[in-house]
């Protein structure tokens, strides 16, 4: 690494921080670039009622959130790859070059046909950017300030959740759908102008494909498809929807392993569980994609208010990772995970029944925000273990794992979620919420499984010194 082409690391600039001008614009930039993924992936939640409606294909509403996720498992695989051989200015740029074209394909989207593809696109930029920024952290800033960049990153991508929702809202209700997506296109090519000059020095890498890149590319591939065979699958009917789970769930299963480290099927105590932890833990995060829908539904709220709902799950999430990062030296992590699932459960409990009673739509907001708060307070914890149990060679691994993992369980999700609402169509809006939501719940039951007393605990326990 030619340290001299990168940002001053002289004794003096230790000192600096990551706002100081040899890093402001970097810093900024990459700030930027997460606050669009995050409110192109939180945000547009609260607006999508809005546009299958208008688009006049609600059918495809599972769709519009299931073709990015299995298209950025592929993404993130090929950006891992194509960052070490060709470098981070290659892949990043291009991760944002394909967000972009995702964006502006959204805004001008006049049909659903042409909106999905979009979000095709979208799921491959933002896969590829997440990886790239990661490899920027690495290479351009020095070990003492990676840690303040990773802090300032976690707000990054909690303000969108926060704000994000209510502000997409009140952007549709405004002007129109497509004006989320621009504002999204805006904040990515001001973000890229900042990032031009900090990643154009980096030198390339000059690495080469190695036969297990190859593998992990092909596994990826296969993975991407899989899952998005499995979310199309449950736009069938009924019957052919449910074998193309039973055909496609092995395949899923068997095109995981190499991108996940062995013993994550199993459970099997250590850094394994912790990923299969992951996987359920975004099972259960899928379910709100589905809380603007039950708003728009059962309760004909518009985009503003659905977006304030989803807002106070932002701040509940926020909240519970608050808390358990304040007490993390003193909570053992099978407790934590107890915990969680003690907020999860009865949380989608509460939607479901709020659901089939009608009662103000207000406890369902209430309902989801419990279970925010019981993945908010878990989700850091799942992290920083699986990375701390890690030999450093292998946490570039084991964190791009987490994330596999995440998105494999949160698609597998959205087409459970998908195929229940369709195979419920001919119930009230009220049942098909409450069936929905009961069968979501389900995947807190093998998290509970993996957490119970006595299951290899101490083979998940670093030092919580932070």
């Amino acid at each position: 690494m030619q340290s001299g082409s990168l940002p001053r690391r002289t004794t003096r600039q230790k000192r600096d921080g990551i706002f100081s001008p040899a890093y402001l614009a970097t810093t900024v930039g990459l700030l930027m670039a997460i606050t669009a993924c995050a409110f192109d992936n939180t945000a547009v939640t609260a607006v999508m009622p809005r546009i299958t409606e208008v688009l006049g294909d609600t059918r495809s509403y599972s769709l519009a959130f299931a073709i990015p996720f299995a298209v950025s498992i592929l993404a993130m695989v090929a950006a891992g790859i194509a960052t070490d051989v060709a470098g981070v200015r290659l892949s990043l740029m291009t991760g944002t070059g394909i967000l972009a074209v995702g964006l502006a394909l959204s805004v001008v989207a006049p049909d659903m046909t042409v909106f999905l593809i979009s979000r095709g696109i979208q799921g491959f930029g933002i896969g590829a950017v997440i990886v790239a920024i990661y490899a920027v952290i690495a290479q351009v800033y020095p070990a003492h300030l990676r840690a303040t960049v990773f802090a300032a990153f976690s707000g990054a991508w909690v303000i969108p959740s926060l704000v994000g929702p209510a502000f997409a809202g009140i952007l549709t209700e405004t002007f129109t759908w497509h004006a989320v997506f621009l504002f999204t296109l805006v904040l990515l090519l001001a973000a890229a102008v900042l990032l031009w000059p900090a990643v154009r020095t980096v030198p390339a890498t000059g690495g080469t494909l190695s036969p297990g890149s190859t593998r992990m590319l092909l596994a990826a591939l296969t993975l991407s498809a899989a899952a998005g065979i499995l979310n199309y699958s449950s736009q069938l009917a009924v019957g052919a929807a449910f074998l193309g789970f039973v055909l496609v769930l092995p395949v899923i299963a068997v095109s995981i392993r190499p991108l996940v480290p062995a013993g994550t099927l199993r459970g099997r105590p250590g850094v394994p569980r912790l990923v299969s932890s992951r996987v359920l833990t975004d099972m259960v995060l899928a379910a709100e994609i589905y809380v603007p829908l039950l708003l728009a539904d059962v309760y004909g709220l518009g985009p503003t208010l659905t977006g304030l709902g989803l807002t106070a799950s932002g701040v509940t999430w926020f909240l519970g990772s608050h808390i358990q990062a304040r007490h993390a030296g003193h909570l053992p992590t099978p407790l934590v995970c107890r915990t969680a699932a003690a907020a999860m459960a009865p949380g989608l409990l509460i939607v479901a029944l709020a659901a089939m009673t009608g009662v103000h739509w207000g406890i369902a907001v209430l309902g989801w925000g419990l279970s925010a708060f019981g993945i908010g307070f878990v989700y850091p914890r799942i992290s920083s273990d699986a990375l701390e149990l890690s030999p450093p060679e292998r946490t570039g691994f084991i964190g791009s794992a987490l994330q596999v993992a995440g998105i494999t369980g949160m698609t597998i999700a959205v087409a459970v979620g998908a195929l229940v609402l369709s195979a419920t169509a001919d119930l009230g809006a009220q049942s098909r919420f409450l069936v929905t939501y009961l069968v979501l719940a389900l995947a807190v039951v093998p998290f509970v499984w993996l957490w119970r007393p006595g299951a290899g605990e101490s083979a998940d326990a670093p030092h919580h010194s932070h």
